[in-house]
């Protein structure tokens, strides 16, 4: 009886899993569009920069375990099975593609226009990091709606 409970645990908690991410990284974009459209002297305050630097290693940590740590062993097993975890492996891939490209494209437009350090680091990571984030909560979405 109990297997059949967290069998059912994980399938609703896969399925909010995927809205979960897609509603973090809606939260995350938008709190970088109002980092970079606020001043300089305001956008490196140390509370801004904090902030965005938990945000960023709490999302890391979702993708690298796939989230809900704080579940029993059992129901995490059964959310990371083989399709969650290459779901995972090709968002890490997607993320990790679009941090090179925007690298490329950062050092191309640094010659025309100088950027701070901040600033492409800030970049750089945001694009990397929300990237595989949509990514893997569009494939679980897509992967619970087949399955």
């Amino acid at each position: 009886m109990r297997d059949l409970r967290d069998i059912e645990d994980a399938e609703r908690m896969g399925r909010k899993r995927s809205q979960i991410f897609f509603v973090l990284a809606i939260v995350f974009f938008a709190g970088q569009s109002l980092y970079f459209t606020s001043s300089p002297a305001t956008r490196d305050s140390h509370a801004r920069v904090g902030a965005w630097l938990i945000l960023v290693i709490l999302i890391m940590m979702l993708l690298a375990t796939g989230g809900f740590l704080l579940r029993g062993r059992k129901v995490r097993d059964l959310l990371n099975d083989e399709t969650s975890r290459l779901n995972r492996l090709a968002s890490q891939a997607l993320g990790f593609w679009v941090t090179i490209i925007t690298s490329l494209g950062l050092y191309v437009e640094s010659m025309f226009e100088p950027l701070t350090f901040n600033e492409g680091v800030h970049i750089l990571v945001t694009l990397g990091v929300g990237s595989a984030l949509i990514s893997f909560a569009a494939r679980e979405r897509r992967a619970h709606r087949i399955g």
